[in-house]
């Protein structure tokens, strides 16, 4: 396909390179259906009712452990066959479970669990690691009446401190980056109507909110009405344990696999040269370590990839923020009402 001038579209740098992902290639070898072992039932490459893989590729999958547990609720509606939260659950099946809602545990009486969803007063990963409350500036720049779910207008990171850290609030944030602040994490799969309503669950509603950082999505389906950044579960989930590893034990230095994913504030103050060496007991650096939890979903992508052209796709054609929309309403209305008293 060429536009007007007879010219190609210029294709997109790869999202994925530079991460630690096994080759996906084998799986287009895979013929027909295979019977789960757990339920019998016909399926291509795992079951999205047991969440287990397919006998034929038990051994070929690298399984990815997990620095926490990972707790995901899905809402009934959801279609099992779609969500992207089966992958994290075949990937990674020591450390991450699939709930269906109502029937989810219980979090009002267990410690170290947050809930990764973007509340007025939700935390960065970052503060989470430091053990310092930010103080959110300007409700994010947004309108008054709109949330920070539905209607984000600038950085998730634009936060600033009650006050100037003191050299004793620097040392205890250098202790606590050396252990990681929570033992588990809980994710809602759901359309964002949807989830609101598993929100006010008191069950969920008692955990302490976090936000992951800005990234753009890499999911092929469209979103109606959502920007750029909303991601697909799979790709919340790496994300958010990303954040995690980087704030706690930095970022080595050779990884590349953070250059394409449209960061818009990239962890330099992270960086870990690999020369210098860990001390005894220290983690190492974010090296990849869980990248292979996007194996599944970069093989649906190159598959979409392989049949459309990535900027025909509307899901790659939304806006970054949604302010720009917002905008672009309010200009409209204002040339509306101009036009109105111009003929009246």
């Amino acid at each position: 396909m060429t536009d007007s001038d007879g010219i190609p579209p210029p294709q997109p740098e790869n999202p994925f390179s530079g991460m630690h992902i096994d080759d996906t290639a084998f799986l287009k070898e895979v013929e027909g259906r295979s019977s789960c072992t757990v339920c019998g039932k016909s399926r291509k490459f795992f079951c999205y009712h047991c969440y287990v893989p397919v006998a034929e590729l038990r051994d070929k999958l690298r399984f990815v452990q997990l620095p926490i547990k990972v707790d995901i609720i899905k809402h009934r509606n959801e279609i099992e066959g779609k969500s992207t939260a089966i992958h994290a659950a075949i990937l990674a099946p020591e450390d991450v479970k699939i709930y269906t809602y109502p029937d989810i545990p219980d979090y009002r009486d267990e410690e170290g669990v947050v809930l990764i969803f973007p509340t007025p007063d939700a935390l960065t990963v970052a503060s989470l690691c430091s053990g310092e409350l930010p103080k959110i500036k300007d409700n994010y720049g947004l309108p008054k009446g709109h949330h920070i779910g539905t209607l984000l207008r600038c950085r998730l990171t634009d936060i600033v401190s009650e006050e100037a850290p003191s050299r004793a609030d620097e040392t205890k944030k250098q202790q606590l980056a050396q252990r990681l602040p929570v033992k588990k994490a809980v994710f809602i799969d759901s359309t964002w109507s949807q989830c609101r309503g598993i929100y006010k669950d008191g069950r969920v509603a008692c955990l302490r909110t976090v936000v992951i950082q800005n990234r753009i999505s890499q999911f092929w389906r469209h979103q109606k009405n959502s920007p750029r950044w909303f991601l697909a579960t799979v790709e919340a989930v790496h994300q958010f344990l990303i954040e995690l590893h980087i704030n706690a034990f930095g970022l080595d230095s050779r990884y590349q696999g953070l250059k394409h994913l449209g960061y818009l504030n990239f962890p330099h103050d992270k960086l870990v040269q690999w020369e210098d060496g860990l001390e005894n007991g220290q983690a190492s650096p974010y090296n990849g370590q869980y990248d292979n939890l996007l194996f599944f979903f970069l093989h649906m992508y190159n598959l979409i990839h392989d049949y459309y052209e990535h900027h025909t796709l509307r899901a790659y054609r939304r806006p970054l923020f949604l302010e720009d929309k917002y905008q672009q309403q309010q200009l409209k209305k204002q040339q509306e009402q101009t036009a109105e008293s111009l003929t009246t």
